[in-house]
């Protein structure tokens, strides 16, 4: 091989190498916003915890939904008034008491959180893994006392399930029923600094418990439009260049 054609050959490669990089950076999943989603560490760090938290594995009864570790919060012994989880959560005094798609939630008393402060950019998808558990009548047998779940992203509150819940099944746990793992997704419309939590309530008694099992806590990203016309472009050039050296 002559060395003319040694460069040619290392130039085409070269490109090849390029565009390899892109499809690579592309696909790939820089899901490192969240730090200790599942929980493998077998703590909460760096989660901030209020209430009554733990990690829990398997022998718990119900998950965890990926690797060994999940995290449980309960509405037992060492739970906090709702007005000290909504100051917690960065939450307005009542945010927790008004829930749109839990409309049956007006009263609740005391519960325990988890937070996160994370970055994400617009488009980023947020997803995780959830179990709300509990000791209380459900709608299947006319419950009263509408413990709840929920998740504030960016100091907005969403319902994950009450006892009105559709479904609920018998529960392997230390709880009666459970609505088993279920899955939410968020996407990000803007970018820059936001507070995750997550939430379980009681409502008008201290008396009969509930809990919510969390796991799984991913951020995708995905790359901005700009960034994959760049990382195309480097490689096409050198893919281009390469045949161009090559057709001279």
């Amino acid at each position: 091989m002559s060395t003319r054609q040694f460069f040619n050959v290392l130039t085409l490669c070269s490109g090849t190498v390029s565009l390899v990089s892109a499809a690579t950076l592309l696909s790939a999943n820089p899901a490192l916003a969240i730090v200790n989603g599942s929980f493998e560490t077998g703590d909460f760090s760096p989660w901030a915890t209020i209430g009554d938290t733990s990690i829990q594995t398997a022998a718990f009864g119900s998950g965890p939904t990926d690797g060994n570790f999940q995290a449980l919060l309960t509405t037992d012994f060492g739970s906090v008034p709702v007005s000290d989880l909504e100051t917690f959560l960065g939450l307005t005094a009542g945010s927790l008491a008004t829930i749109p798609n839990l409309p049956n939630v007006d009263t609740p008393r005391e519960g325990s959180a988890i937070q996160q402060t994370f970055t994400a950019h617009a488009g980023d998808i947020l997803t995780f893994d959830w179990n709300f558990l509990t000791d209380e009548f459900t709608s299947s047998n006319s419950g009263t006392f509408n413990d709840f779940s929920f998740v504030s992203i960016a100091k907005m509150v969403d319902g994950l399930a009450d006892t009105n819940f559709p479904l609920f099944i018998e529960s392997l746990t230390d709880f009666d029923e459970e609505t088993g793992f279920q899955s939410f997704s968020y996407t990000f419309e803007t970018s820059g600094s936001f507070s995750l939590g997550f939430g379980v309530l009681d409502e008008d008694d201290f008396i009969v418990d509930s809990g919510l099992l969390i796991d799984n806590v991913q951020l995708t990203s995905v790359p901005e439009p700009a960034s994959i016309l760049g990382l195309l472009a480097l490689g096409a050039l050198g893919t281009g260049a390469a045949f161009k050296k090559k057709t001279a």
